[in-house]
Parts: C-alpha cells; structure tokens; sequence
C-alpha cells in the first residue's frame, strides 16, 4: 500500500473508530455507570466480534450486503432489536439500585460490531475504497482488519474513560441517569440513522 493511501487510511480509522456510534456510545455509558475495568472486556469481547465481519467483507461477503435483498432486512431487524436490547442495558444500569443490574457482558460485547450498522457501512467503505493497490486480498485483509483492530481498541477505551470522567465529575444521581438515558438514545438514534441511509 502506497504511503499516501496508507495515510488516508489511517485518517479514516481515526474519524469512523473516533466518532459516536453504537459501540462507542455504549463504551461511554458502561464507562460512567461502572467503571473502565467493567467496560474493558467488553471493548475486547466487541473486538472479537468484529473480526469475521472484517474478514467476511475482506473476502466477499461485503458484495453481498452491498447487493442488498433479504438478507440486509434481516440484518437491519436484527441490529435494531439488539440495540435496542443494549440501550434498555444500560438505562437499566442507571435507574435500577446498584449492584441490581449487571453491565452488559463480555458475551454480549462480541454482537456489538457484527449488528452495527456504522462498523458495516464503515468496513465496506474501506475495504472499496483503500482495497488494491497490487497488494494480495490477504495483504489487504491484514493491513485493514489491524488498522480497525488497533484504532477500535483506542478509541473505545477513551469513550469508556470519558464515561468514568463524567462519573466522576458530577456523580451518580439523577443528572447521571439523564445523561446515561440520553446515551442510550443517542446509541438508538445513531443506528437508526445508519439503517435508514
């Protein structure tokens, strides 16, 4: 890959793994209502789970999905019923007593990435877009699946830190729960948006 390209993709990672979405957003609402040591192995477990999605999309599935049909129907109803599954989580987490509730689990952080729009819409894009350039499928693969890899963990461990730093600053209590209601829309709304586009 030529140092232009790989820059280019460098860039990319940084907007699409740097910016809300579903994971990132339930990073930060896991981060602020448990800690970032609760948050980590669901960063890792939703790591995990989006290397056969990377790698499907880097050895054709991603031509599939692009064709639309069926199958996106019932990926989009899919994606939308487990974020929905997540936010009511992670609401549950600030309303209910402490200690009542369980965050969300490192069974449950691997369905993270393969039922999010954003992490599809973001690994078509790129593995279209910075594909090529002589390089083997597998070199692709590779470089692409380690870029997002790399970038993923980074970022999400910041959502979840700035979560904790939100815990931190104004504490548990009933502007905590508002904003900890207002991420798990927020989470909804970004997959919502990304399904209709």
């Amino acid at each position: 890959m030529e140092l232009a390209t790989l820059l280019a993709f460098a860039v990319f990672v940084i907007v699409m793994t740097g910016t809300p979405g579903p994971g990132n957003l339930t990073f930060l609402a896991i981060g602020a209502s448990s800690g970032y040591r609760t948050a980590f192995p669901v960063i890792v477990a939703s790591m995990l789970g989006s290397l056969p999605l990377k790698l499907g999309v880097a050895y054709g599935l991603g031509h599939v999905m692009a064709a639309g049909g069926p199958i996106v129907t019932v990926f989009k109803v899919l994606s939308m019923a487990y974020m929905s599954y997540l936010a009511w989580r992670i609401v549950s987490l600030s309303v209910r007593p402490k200690g009542e509730v369980a965050p969300p689990s490192f069974w449950e952080g691997l369905l993270i990435h393969p039922l999010s729009p954003k992490t599809w819409a973001m690994n078509l894009v790129a593995f279209s877009t910075f594909a090529g350039n002589g390089l083997s499928v597998h070199e692709n693969a590779l470089i692409l699946v380690s870029g997002f890899t790399l970038g993923g963990l980074f970022f999400h461990s910041l959502w979840a830190l700035a979560g904790v730093s939100i815990l931190a600053l104004i504490g548990e209590g009933a502007v905590m729960r508002a904003i900890t209601v207002v991420m798990a829309v927020a989470m909804l709304g970004a997959t919502l948006w990304a399904l209709v586009l």
